[in-house]
């Protein structure tokens, strides 16, 4: 005799190994793409930085402050690409360059926009993938809705 379908049960089993399998993939996706923000911020954070030290390194001083979410033309020429200080963070929030003579240290902070915010959860994230895990030393630190990355100081 041959058979010519599946039994209910062989059905039911294929379906449970299958939700097995998905419950077990899908935290490590999410936890990817968590990782994959928490990385591209950090590289935006640092071509901010390396883009501050060449610009202090030909004029001995950093640029100017200037109004929120304008990044200081006379920086434009030290990014090797895109300029991050021009994009959304990707943990959410948008960069600003917050510089002489308004601040000391220099620092950018990733300040919260409308809709656009990151937590505090993604700050501390942030900084264990940065600095030492203490949102309240290190290069970053966090002040109520705002997460600063520390530079340098004029």
């Amino acid at each position: 005799m041959v058979r010519k379908a599946f039994t209910l049960i062989e059905v039911i089993v294929v379906v449970i190994v299958i939700g097995i399998l998905a419950a077990m993939v899908v935290p490590k996706f999410a936890s990817a793409q968590g990782d994959a923000r928490l990385a591209a911020t950090a590289e935006d954070l640092h071509s901010i930085e390396v883009a501050l030290g060449m610009y202090y390194a030909n004029n001995s001083t950093y640029p100017v402050d200037v109004n929120p979410k304008l990044t200081p033309d006379t920086l434009e020429p030290y990014f090797k690409a895109e300029n991050p200080l021009s994009k959304p963070a990707p943990i959410g929030g948008n960069y600003d360059y917050e510089g002489s003579p308004n601040w000391t240290p220099i620092q950018v902070s990733i300040r919260v926009d409308g809709q656009n915010m990151h937590s505090a959860a993604d700050a501390l994230a942030l900084d264990e993938y940065m600095d030492d895990g203490n949102l309240q030393t290190g290069s970053i630190r966090r002040d109520g809705d705002r997460t600063y990355y520390i530079i340098g100081s004029d």
